[in-house]
């Protein structure tokens, strides 16, 4: 496990690095079964990956954190998790989340990932509010931030435009001290 953020039993948080540019270009252009990319798939060279990758300059307070998801068994990155719209003064953020191969959604290594991140965000950062969007008809990732802890705050309506038609994105928040009581609840 090279340079470990957080980890568990099965996966460890890296910061994403120049050489995983690669493996998120084929991540990014590979059709799936999973329709509902924000930016959908578009085909991008692992140069332009790696570009914006680039770490920010000395002294910048960086807006975005890119975690790479690994195996512990084998450091293969599997997914990432990110921490969006950093803003360190209120205290708040947004997270995305993907797992590249089907294989290996629906085993709980998702949730597992964002548990560590939100940990991160909370406890290092020291964070107070996470929010999270889903468009309405992605009723997998909707139930993944229900069962992660976060609560359904709003509908934005018909504001995105995907395959011909307008779909309404779903606003998820989590605040620190409803995380915090998530956390005693579960041990």
């Amino acid at each position: 496990m090279r340079n470990q953020v957080a980890a568990s039993e099965r996966i460890y948080l890296r910061l994403v690095e120049q050489s995983d540019a690669e493996v998120l270009s084929r991540s990014w252009t590979e059709e799936t079964e999973v329709e509902f990319y924000d930016d959908g798939r578009i085909p991008t060279s692992a140069l332009a990956f790696a570009h914006g990758l680039r770490p920010p300059p000395a002294g910048a307070i960086p807006r975005e954190l890119m975690f790479a998801v690994c195996q512990r068994t084998d450091d293969l990155c599997i997914g990432i998790v990110t921490l969006r719209h950093i803003d360190l003064v209120n205290g708040s953020a947004e997270t995305g989340s993907s797992l590249f191969d089907a294989a290996h959604r629906g085993k709980g290594i998702g949730t597992e990932a964002k548990h560590l991140l939100l940990r991160f965000a909370f406890e290092t950062l020291g964070l107070h509010a996470i929010s999270a969007t889903v468009f309405a008809g992605n009723t997998r990732s909707a139930a993944a931030l229900r069962k992660q802890g976060y609560r359904l705050a709003g509908r934005l309506t018909a504001d995105v435009h995907r395959r011909g038609q307008f779909m309404d994105t779903l606003v998820f928040d989590l605040l620190r001290p409803d995380w915090e009581a998530a956390v005693h609840a579960r041990l």
